[in-house]
């Protein structure tokens, strides 16, 4: 296993992620010094996931032959350079409008980051490779949102941007230096988005990743004021680093597993959400209920997807990157999904709809496990 080229994939899905979430543990601060409410200010990640969305096909289908680390470093130059974009402007539009393009750079690097992390592993240990450099994902929810709004407090909102922006450089450097190029598609493979869904697995895969990120979108984006009735909501940067500690071990555990009991581990992951979704809806006026629902629903979170883009690489072959892709735009139409429907309940109904929406979304995805996914898994 090359380590530490799977260390800089790691730090790639870091920033990457950091860059889509970091909004979250900045809510207010972002809504107040662009004069919005916090209902239109979550929207920053929202705007992210839909820049995502759009160009994760569009790149791959014109890219998928291309050498992965010009792909990867091109990605982490628009990070740099949209990151302190964010940091200097003062519109609430041009600053929606660099988030889109952010969500580009994202969309770009995760269509092609886990057939970049096959590509280099050893045979046999693909689901090992993909949760070691995914473990980016899982740091970014350790210290991305806590970190964020720490630094919100120390230097502002738009001071947490130019840190991240100069972090990306600094990545973008290592990068050039020490990562190893891979090929990209070879032979007759080519882009087929109709002939890649049809394979088995694939469209029940893409279902679950919506329901389950959907949901974690839901939450996440809106943490703040779903933990206000328990009267947390000064402890945020504290609760999102209980939910990282929880991710941490969540991914560690999928690490360890991946490779043998794909299938075991995705029902687990799915179902314990399922069940902190439920006690977070019965307990948000107790501390210590939320606390718990925090725990069991970053557990579940860490390995989740190690685990899904493993099955999509188990299910769709030697269509990988194609695969990947579609994965991409249902992981943010996911999350720009919930990025909305959360601002629309959190207007419009109590606190609890969240959780209760929530539970309704796994629900569906647990139903696309059963019927299309768990037949085809170890």
């Amino acid at each position: 296993m090359p380590v530490h080229a799977m260390l800089v994939l790691a730090m790639a899905a870091f920033v990457t992620l950091l860059t889509e979430i970091m909004p979250a543990g900045l809510l207010s601060s972002i809504s107040t010094g662009l004069r919005v409410p916090q209902a239109v200010g979550g929207q920053f990640i929202t705007a992210f996931a839909l820049g995502a969305l759009f160009a994760a096909l569009p790149s791959t289908a014109f890219t998928h032959r291309l050498a992965r680390k010009k792909l990867l470093l091109t990605g982490l130059i628009g990070f740099s350079l949209v990151n302190f974009g964010n940091a200097l402007t003062t519109s609430f539009t041009l600053s929606l409008i660099i988030r889109f393009i952010a969500g580009c750079c994202g969309g770009l690097i995760w269509a092609m980051f886990a057939g970049y992390a096959t590509r280099l592993a050893p045979e046999g240990q693909r689901g090992r490779a993909i949760a070691l450099a995914g473990s980016g994902v899982t740091l970014a929810l350790v210290l991305g949102a806590p970190l964020s709004a720490s630094l919100g407090q120390m230097i502002g909102w738009r001071g947490a941007f130019a840190t991240l922006g100069g972090f990306s450089v600094l990545l973008l450097l290592w990068a050039i230096i020490v990562l190893p190029d891979a090929s990209g598609s070879q032979g007759e493979i080519s882009f087929s988005i109709f002939r890649t869904i049809k394979l088995p697995g694939v469209f029940a895969t893409l279902a679950i990743i919506f329901s389950f990120v959907a949901a974690h979108s839901l939450l996440y984006v809106y943490i703040e004021p779903l933990v206000t009735p328990a009267g947390l909501s000064a402890r945020i940067d504290a609760l999102l680093l209980l939910f990282g500690a929880a991710s941490v071990v969540g991914l560690f555990v999928t690490g360890m597993l991946i490779d043998r009991h794909m299938a075991s581990l995705t029902f687990v992951s799915m179902t314990t959400f399922v069940g902190a979704s439920v006690i977070l809806m019965g307990g948000l006026t107790h501390p210590p209920v939320i606390c718990l629902a925090i725990v069991l629903w970053g557990l579940s979170t860490g390995g989740f997807a190690a685990l899904t883009q493993s099955a999509m690489a188990h299910v769709s072959g030697s269509s990988i990157d194609v695969a990947q892709a579609m994965a991409t735009t249902s992981w943010n139409l996911a999350v720009s999904s919930g990025g909305l429907f959360g601002g629309v309940l959190l207007t419009h109904a109590p606190i609890a709809a969240l959780p209760l929406m929530a539970i309704a979304l796994l629900l569906l995805g647990l139903a696309a496990f059963f019927r299309g996914l768990r037949p085809l898994l170890k």
